[in-house]
């Protein structure tokens, strides 16, 4: 049998290990069991509130557009620790209950919100099951040298979260502004998603190099996540100039990702005709190459903060040349000394369309894998052929409670292209990206929206969302209904 890329990457870090060396068996019987496992669990349970923007008369049942669900996220692990290893394992179970059955339209109305894209993945209004979540080895100071290590098996990447800053500003900016903009664990989804494959870390004190060669797993609306996609891979690598205390506190990325997707049953999604696309069979491959800087410093009472990020894109979208660019720019001021610490940010984000769906060039901007609700909170639109220009304000009236508030204007870059939703491949047969025709209109909706996060006792976590979308010409084009609101309820324990 010949053998793949993982199979041969799996090779290369075995032998890797032997080079790590052995244990002392000295200082094994010198360290109890109880001193290298680490068991870990966490439940999180969701109720989820949809009131989606309402079809035309005749194209749905009445009512379909309002539904509300139940899930819950159950989470076993294992970590064993040895002096130049660590082996992790963690499985899954997911459980879905009352998903709706009439609210997974025909083109162009599409799935009327995410209860309806778990029931299109399945056709049952209550699904579940077990999985391997995660299940690596990493070896840690490979052939002697400090902080080289390589990780095998099947593990969660988040991109631009290689390195997670001390300082708490630069910290927060990373999480929720740069990482997982193009690659992420799609931990929103009560299935989310996993890779198989090897990654490689350099980490020193002020730089960090990663990288990354795997297939993703099934998941994000797909309860049986435990198979891997086997005609889509991504590989990348990522440098990282991390933070210098002596100097303003900066984080610095230059990064590259490349996406395959030779999935023949998976109707690519873009703004030609139906014909068109199921007529072309060819791979997509597409090269990313970007990079961010965040930088924050003192400035009078308080604190303010600037955010750039940008992404070029190349290669081949089927029988068609792939262009594309996106960038974002971000900046903020917070007053930590008052009462809550108020912060106040705007930013504008803006990515690349296509104008012409006859040429023989696509220029609507990838996104890849991301976890795509990390930039959508309502999760009606995505980062492709969209411009976002928002305000957000952050308060902590309490060390236990934070609450966001966010005001989006969205608009299609190009008129001539789709409305697009979605976070990317999760089956062999769904292309994971959606979208629907504009009408010739730009103008998406206003989006407001408000998010609480609670400590409630140690160990036990509310968060509480709502959002309210006013959609405007594009949404008009199909939908009777153009308001629209989202909300969910949150309990999640770990331990």
């Amino acid at each position: 049998m010949r053998p793949t890329w993982c199979s041969c990457a799996a090779m290369m870090f075995l032998a890797m290990a032997s080079a790590a060396g052995a244990e002392d068996p000295a200082e094994s019987k010198a360290c109890a069991w109880q001193d290298r496992v680490t068991l870990t669990a966490s439940d999180r349970a969701r109720g989820e509130f949809v009131d989606w923007f309402t079809p035309e008369r005749g194209r749905a049942t009445a009512g379909a557009d309002r539904y509300s669900f139940f899930a819950n996220q159950l989470r076993l692990g294992a970590r064993v620790t040895a002096p130049q290893a660590v082996f992790a394992i963690e499985l899954q179970d997911t459980r879905l209950v009352n998903l709706p059955n009439d609210a997974s339209l025909s083109p162009p109305e599409g799935n009327l919100g995410p209860g309806a894209l778990y029931f299109f993945h399945t056709r049952d209004r209550d699904q579940g099951e077990p999985f391997l979540k995660k299940g690596y080895l990493t070896l840690t100071n490979l052939a002697g040298a400090n902080g080289l290590t390589a990780t095998i098996g099947r593990f969660e990447y988040a991109d631009g979260l290689e390195t997670v800053p001390t300082d708490t500003t630069l910290a927060w900016l990373k999480r929720a502004r740069i990482g997982e903009r193009l690659v992420g664990p799609f931990g929103f989804t009560h299935v989310t998603r996993s890779l198989d494959g090897a990654q490689v870390a350099y980490d020193q004190p002020r730089w960090n190099l990663t990288a990354l060669a795997s297939r993703p797993t099934h998941g994000g609306f797909e309860v049986s996540a435990n198979r891997e996609l086997k005609d889509v891979a991504l590989a990348g690598l990522a440098l990282t100039f991390k933070e210098i205390p002596d100097l303003t506190p900066t984080d610095l990325r230059l990064f590259y990702l490349y996406y395959e997707d030779g999935r023949d049953t998976a109707l690519k999604v873009d703004n030609r005709p139906r014909d068109a696309r199921s007529s072309d069979g060819k791979d997509i491959e597409v090269h990313t190459w970007g990079g961010h800087a965040v930088a924050t410093l003192a400035a009078g009472p308080g604190k303010t903060d600037a955010l750039l990020w940008t992404v070029a894109q190349t290669g081949r979208w089927g029988e068609l040349d792939h262009g594309a660019w996106a960038y974002a720019v971000e900046a903020g001021y917070q007053l930590p000394r008052l009462p809550a610490a108020p912060w106040l940010r705007v930013g504008y984000y803006r990515s690349s369309g296509d104008s012409d769906p006859g040429d023989r060039r696509h220029r609507t901007f990838f996104q890849v894998l991301p976890t795509a609700r990390m930039y959508a909170q309502f999760p009606f639109f995505n980062a492709m052929n969209n411009q976002d220009l928002f305000a957000q304000l952050l308060l902590k009236p309490h060390p236990r409670i934070g609450i966001r508030t966010d005001y989006h204007w969205l608009r299609l870059t190009e008129a001539a292209d789709l409305w697009y939703a979605g976070g990317g491949a999760t089956n062999a047969d769904v292309f994971g990206f959606a979208g629907t025709p504009s009408g010739g209109r730009r103008e998406l909706a206003h989006l407001v929206d408000v998010g609480i996060t609670a400590s409630l006792i140690d160990r036990l976590t509310a968060y509480v969302y709502y959002g309210r979308a006013f959609g405007q010409g594009v949404v008009r084009q199909t939908f009777a209904g153009t308001g629209a609101n989202y909300g969910y309820l949150e309990l999640t324990f770990r331990y």
